[in-house]
C-alpha cells in the first residue's frame, strides 16, 4: 500500500512538473512566439471637400485569414480619422496572414444601407444594395488586402482603394439651363444595367449574388451636385455636373448600359440608353455632351480617379 501511494505521489509530481514547464514556455517567453506589428491604413487624401474626395468613409472594418480560415481574434471595427488608422496587433511569427479591410461612411438609421457586411468577417464578401438616391457620395467606400508574414518587418502601410467605378453625366450645355434658372430645382436619376453586386475583398473578384444574371441599378431622383461641385473638369474642359453614382467594377473593366433622366419643375430631359459603356475599378467614366438639346452627341471618357496615366476611350 505504501509503495502504491508513493507511486501516485511520484506520478502527481511528474504531471505537475510537466504543467509547470508548459506554463513557463508559453507564458514566460511570449516574445518567442509572437511579435507586435503596426499596420497604418490610409485612404485617399482629402484635399477638398468635394464629391469623391474620400472624406465620407469613417468606419474601417478588418479581419484576417490564415490558410483560408478567418481568425476571430483579428476581427474588429475602428474609426478612420482624417483618412488614417493605425493598428497595433500581436501576430504569431512565421505565419502568413491575409488581412482584408473595408471602409465606408456611417449610414443613418433611416437611410437604405448600401452595403451588406454579413459575410465580411467569415469570407471577406461585401454585397451591394444599388437602390437609393442618385448623387449620394455617402456610398463612397474603400478596401484593400494585405498579405503579412511576421519576420523582420514589423510595420506596413496599406493604401485603401475604391472597388467602384464612378459614372458621371456631364452637361456641355449646362449654361443654357442655368441661364433660365432651371438648375436650382433640378434633380437627376440614373439607371445602370448589367452589374455585379458582390465583391470578395480577399481576391478582389466581383460576381453576381443569387441568379447568375447581372443586376440593374436604379438611383432615384435627387438634387444634382451644387456649390463647389456644380462643375466638373474633364480633359481640361468644364461641364455642368449632372449625375454621379458608384458601381462595382473589376480591375480589367467591363461594359454596361446607362441612361439618365433630369427634372426641373415641369421640364424633363431623358437621354437615350447608351449601350457598351466601359467602366473600370477606381476609374471615372465621364459621359459628356449636350444633355438638354435634341440630337445630342455624347462622348464617353474614362479617366483615373487616383491612378496614372490616363486611360481614355472615345466614341
Amino acid at each position: 500500500m505504501k509503495n502504491f501511494l508513493n507511486l501516485i505521489f511520484t506520478a502527481a509530481l511528474i504531471v505537475w512538473g510537466c504543467l509547470s514547464c508548459q506554463k513557463i514556455s508559453i507564458e514566460g517567453e511570449p516574445s518567442g512566439w509572437v511579435d507586435r506589428v503596426t499596420l497604418t491604413l490610409i485612404s485617399p487624401d482629402a484635399l477638398t471637400k468635394a464629391i469623391g474626395d474620400g472624406t465620407k468613409a469613417k468606419d474601417l472594418y478588418y479581419t484576417a485569414f490564415v490558410d483560408g480560415r478567418p481568425v476571430q481574434s483579428l476581427q474588429n471595427k475602428v474609426e478612420l480619422v482624417d483618412g488614417k488608422a493605425v493598428l497595433d496587433l500581436d501576430l504569431v511569427k512565421n505565419v502568413t496572414y491575409k488581412f482584408v479591410f473595408w471602409a465606408q461612411s456611417v449610414p443613418a438609421e433611416e437611410q437604405i444601407q448600401p452595403y451588406d457586411l454579413t459575410e465580411f468577417y467569415t469570407s471577406s464578401e461585401v454585397k451591394v444594395n444599388y437602390s437609393g438616391l442618385s448623387n449620394d457620395d455617402n456610398r463612397d467606400a474603400f478596401c484593400a488586402m494585405k498579405e503579412i508574414t511576421v519576420k523582420k518587418d514589423k510595420n506596413a502601410t496599406i493604401y485603401l482603394r475604391r472597388p467602384f467605378a464612378q459614372v458621371n453625366f456631364c452637361a456641355k450645355d449646362y449654361e443654357m439651363v442655368k441661364h433660365m434658372n432651371l438648375q436650382n430645382e433640378m434633380k437627376s436619376e440614373t439607371g445602370i444595367y448589367g452589374l455585379p453586386d458582390k465583391l470578395k475583398v480577399l481576391d478582389g473578384s466581383v460576381s453576381v449574388s443569387g441568379e447568375s444574371v447581372p443586376v440593374d441599378a436604379f438611383f432615384a431622383l435627387a438634387d444634382i451636385p451644387s456649390g463647389d461641385d456644380e462643375y466638373i473638369t474633364v480633359q481640361g474642359n468644364r461641364y455642368g455636373y449632372i449625375s454621379m453614382n458608384y458601381v462595382l467594377a473589376s480591375e480589367i473593366g467591363e461594359t454596361v448600359s446607362v441612361k439618365a433622366r433630369m427634372v426641373s419643375g415641369e421640364s424633363e430631359w431623358i437621354t437615350n440608353l447608351l449601350p457598351n459603356v466601359p467602366v473600370r475599378r477606381n476609374y471615372k467614366t465621364n459621359i459628356v455632351g449636350e444633355l438638354f438639346v435634341e440630337n445630342a452627341v455624347l462622348q464617353i471618357i474614362i479617366e483615373p480617379d487616383f491612378n496614372t496615366p490616363d486611360f481614355i476611350e472615345q466614341f
